[in-house]
């Protein structure tokens, strides 16, 4: 008679195979939670530079000029189209304004971003003004930094009480052609790497958005 023998698998092997699952779930975790917060930086661009087309498009169709401005309750940020100039968002009423919240941790700041690159002509043909610069006064005159969209739907900045909003400013005391850079960083749970994206306006109006690319060197390019 033939017996079936059924040999299961000792101690040792069983410490072995989950040694080999530790050690590829200690390869394999961060390299996902890379991915996954890449990935949740460049949909926040796409959403920021959708937000911004937006706004381009109610100005022209509304002829008029409209700024795009964001709000920040405990750690998270949102973006939106200011149609009432009040510098609130107003998600209620006959007009709700167009808004864009981001994820928890990704936050909109010039501050630390890697500048090199839009501090030149080379990428938008003229030096972008930032949240850091920014002339920008509400139609009041009040100080209000930030980028909207004249009735042509290009880039504006209005630096007089009362003034239009002008796709020529002054930035820095220069009369300067209208491109704009807003950063959007995320710092990695953990790790406590900073990434950053942008979204970049010509003064023709094109919205583009990039990713900082690190040489792990304290260098980079954005892309």
């Amino acid at each position: 008679m033939i017996r079936d023998r059924q040999r299961g698998f000792s101690l040792l092997e069983m410490m072995i195979v989950l040694a080999l699952l530790l050690i590829i779930a200690a390869i394999t975790v961060p390299k996902m939670r890379e991915i996954i917060d890449a990935q949740k930086l460049r949909g926040a661009a796409q959403a920021y530079a959708g937000l911004m087309q937006t706004a381009r498009t109610r100005a022209a169709q509304d002829n008029t000029e409209y700024e795009i401005q964001t709000f920040t309750v405990g750690n998270n940020t949102t973006a939106f189209v200011d149609l009432n100039d009040n510098g609130q968002y107003d998600s209620a009423g006959a007009t709700p304004e167009p808004a864009v919240p981001f994820p928890s941790g990704v936050v909109l700041s010039d501050n630390g971003a890697p500048t090199a690159g839009f501090d030149t002509t080379a990428l938008l043909g003229a030096i972008p003004a930032n949240l850091e610069d920014s002339p920008m006064l509400n139609k009041a005159g009040a100080v209000s930094p930030g980028l909207a969209f004249n009735e042509r739907g290009l880039p504006c900045q209005r630096d007089t009480a009362g003034a239009i909003c002008k796709n020529i400013a002054k930035v820095n005391g220069q009369p300067t052609p209208v491109a704009w850079v807003t950063y959007i960083q995320y710092t990695q749970s953990g790790s406590g790497i900073t990434k950053y994206a942008a979204v970049s306006v010509t003064p023709a109006g094109r919205i583009k958005t990039w990713t900082y690319q690190s040489n792990g060197q304290g260098g980079g390019s954005w892309q």
